[in-house]
């Protein structure tokens, strides 16, 4: 059969069975489009910076659901750990995810065990500073990417201290810094206009339904192991994707990761109209429908 919708790796893919290729469906893909691709790529400049005693430093800025967390860990997979010549493992790109309720000590703790530091939770702020400063530095971590920004921000009293340790962080072990969050993440940077000043910030828009997410979704649907094309961005799929999804392409990516796993379970092998309506999908704007049927 000819597969010339698909990737060549994906064509691969459909000697697999059907159970492996409904796992293979459900998996996270990175699928680069635009915007992404000229963040990543200010990313990997960042990544060359030299260790300087400003670093600069990035905000990306989405709503949620809007691919910043797809975007960072793109970028860390690009960067794996490794082993340097001396035998010691080297973990140059970090990515942490802020925790929700932040405190000095909770995002310490958050870093050494990304770093699998073991420690004790009621190690002292200084004890875990110190442990966190001399493992990046031992580790030779060149960027720190900090996902879930926003909770800074929502730390009330804590805000100001978290923003000191990111400061802090920055300056003695000169790490270029990438921070994610939603609008909210901005608000925490406004309250420490010194780190402010080193950081510089990049959006990512709203979907609309133009070019771009027509040339998103031909993108995704060579990556999904389905025998016969979908057409996802004809005039017909891709207004019915947009009306039931709307402005966030992680909405998007969800429903077709349902409607191809449902594709390929049904024998259909391909996504159409009514693939997409016959998936258990609320969109996030209709959870009050849900909620009327209680």
């Amino acid at each position: 059969m000819n597969y010339s919708h698909l990737t060549p790796d994906t064509a691969e893919l459909m000697q697999a069975s059907r159970e492996e290729r409904i796992e293979f469906c459900k998996q996270d893909r990175w699928v680069a489009y635009p915007k992404a691709r000229e963040f990543v790529g200010m990313l990997d400049d960042l990544y060359n910076h030299p260790r300087t005693i400003r670093m600069p430093n990035y905000l990306l800025v989405a709503r949620s659901g809007n691919g910043k967390s797809s975007i960072l860990e793109h970028f860390a997979r690009r960067y794996p750990s490794d082993v340097d010549a001396g035998g010691m493992p080297v973990l140059q790109v970090l990515h942490v995810e802020v925790p929700p309720d932040p405190t000095e000590s909770s995002f310490y703790s958050a870093i050494l065990w990304k770093m699998m530091r073991g420690h004790r939770e009621r190690d002292s702020v200084t004890a875990k500073r110190q442990q966190t400063v001399a493992m990046l530095r031992q580790f030779q971590v060149r960027m720190l990417l900090l996902d879930e920004f926003n909770n800074i921000a929502e730390a009330g009293r804590s805000t100001r201290d978290l923003l000191a340790t990111v400061r802090f962080l920055a300056n003695d072990v000169k790490l270029g810094i990438c921070a994610a969050g939603t609008a909210t993440a901005i608000n925490a940077l406004n309250q420490d206009p010194q780190l402010k000043s080193r950081f510089q910030g990049y959006a990512l828009p709203a979907w609309k339904l133009d070019r771009a997410y027509l040339q998103f979704l031909a993108a995704y649907e060579q990556v999904l192991p389905l025998a016969l094309p979908s057409g996802l961005a004809t005039r017909e799929m891709a207004t019915k994707l947009y009306a039931l999804c709307g402005e966030a392409i992680g909405e998007s990516v969800k429903l077709l990761k349902l409607a191809a796993a449902q594709a390929v379970r049904s024998g259909e092998e391909r996504i159409t109209v009514e693939t997409l309506e016959s998936v258990h999908w609320v969109a996030p704007t209709k959870w009050s429908d849900v909620a009327a049927l209680i």
